[in-house]
């Protein structure tokens, strides 16, 4: 007895020690990957004290200002210390953002890699398939047609997946490698890893905007 109902998936391949690696794989890749993205794209401790700096200098500024001709020395030789913590400032800011494109293109990198990396550990073996012959026809209109196991197994994917089943090339790029008469009913590594890459980063995104 279950709180939530759900369909019995009737399995005929199971790799239970491959699946629960690769999605321990995808999920430790994830976290490194935002902590790193993370890092390179928030202020650093340097950046954030010479902010600080200025808003102050910025403050004492005004406040000479404000004094008139009287302090005019004092204001000049604040004004040339805001110009120049502004200059600082805002090379710390272009600094920031090529290490942001810089980090970007590294991940892209690493992600294209490890993809590959999988794809080829993996290549033809199917971490789950169905077997569309213990799935019943009682959603099909038509009686008359014969719709085979594979059919089945495919259709039972399609509706158990949706949408991730119809997003197109990348579905189908996980599937690579395995026989064709069986990738409408099985998953690849690559659906495994993406899978729990996906939930890790909904769970960091989570985080970071309660913590926020």
């Amino acid at each position: 007895m279950t709180f939530l109902p759900y369909p019995e998936i009737p399995y005929k391949i199971v790799h239970t020690g491959d699946i629960f690696l690769l999605l321990s794989l995808g999920f430790a890749y994830e976290l490194v990957m935002r902590i790193y993205q993370h890092r390179n794209e928030r202020r650093t401790t340097h950046e954030r004290k010479i902010n600080i700096h200025l808003a102050t200098l910025r403050y004492e500024a005004a406040k000479k200002r404000a004094l008139g001709p009287s302090a005019f020395v004092e204001t000049a030789k604040l004004e040339r210390a805001v110009l120049a913590t502004e200059k600082e400032s805002a090379k710390l800011v272009q600094d920031r953002g090529a290490r942001k494109v810089r980090g970007a293109k590294l991940i892209k990198k690493c992600n294209l890699a490890t993809n590959v990396l999988i794809l080829l550990t993996y290549w033809g073996v199917a971490m789950v398939a169905i077997d569309g012959s213990r799935l019943d026809d009682h959603n099909n209109e038509s009686y008359d047609d014969v719709i085979t196991d594979v059919e089945r197994a495919s259709a039972f994917w399609k509706g158990f997946l949706f949408p991730l089943s119809y997003n197109g090339m990348a579905y189908k790029i996980s599937q690579f490698g395995i026989e064709s008469d069986m990738r409408p009913s099985c998953l690849g590594a690559l659906a495994v890893v993406w899978a729990a890459r996906v939930t890790c980063g909904e769970v960091v995104d989570c985080a970071m905007q309660w913590g926020s």
